[in-house]
C-alpha cells in the first residue's frame, strides 16, 4: 500500500541545501593560497640563500644605485671605490663591478650604491639582449 511504511527520498541539488540556500564557502581566498604562498617563500628563500653561497669569493658584485642615476655615474661610483666595472645591467643604475679588495662592498656603498650584492656569474642579471648589443 502506497505511503504506509515505504521509504521516502528527498533529492536536494548539490549545490542547495535543505532549506534552498547554497552554502557558503569555508575559507577565503587567502587562506586557501596560504599553504601555496607559504611554500613559494620557503623556496625563494632557499633560492637566495643558494646564490649568495656560491658567489663568496668571487670578486663580482651586483651593484644597483639610485634610480635617477646614470651610467656613467654607476660607473664613477665603482671607480671611486677602487673597482672596475666588468658590465652594464639592462637598467642604467644597474653594473657588474669587479675587485679583489675585501672591503669592496662597503667603499661601493659609501660612494652612493644602494645595493651591493655577490655575483656568482659575470651579467647573470639585468641583462636584455638587443639586437644591436653584438
Amino acid at each position: 500500500m502506497p505511503g504506509q511504511g515505504a521509504n521516502v527520498v528527498k533529492v536536494i541539488p548539490n549545490s542547495q541545501t535543505e532549506s534552498g540556500q547554497r552554502p557558503k564557502p569555508g575559507g577565503s581566498v587567502v587562506g586557501d593560497m596560504l599553504p601555496a604562498l607559504a611554500l613559494a617563500g620557503v623556496g625563494l628563500i632557499a633560492l637566495v640563500i643558494a646564490t649568495l653561497a656560491v658567489a663568496k669569493g668571487t670578486g663580482q658584485y651586483l651593484v644597483l644605485g639610485p634610480p635617477w642615476a646614470d651610467r656613467a655615474q654607476m660607473h664613477s661610483i665603482v671607480w671611486q671605490a677602487g673597482g672596475g666595472v666588468a658590465g652594464d645591467g639592462g637598467l642604467s643604475s644597474v653594473v657588474i663591478a669587479m675587485s679583489d679588495d675585501v672591503d669592496f662592498a662597503d667603499a661601493l656603498r659609501a660612494q652612493g650604491a644602494w645595493l651591493v650584492i655577490a655575483s656568482p656569474v659575470l651579467q647573470g642579471c639585468f641583462r636584455l639582449a638587443r639586437g644591436d648589443d653584438r
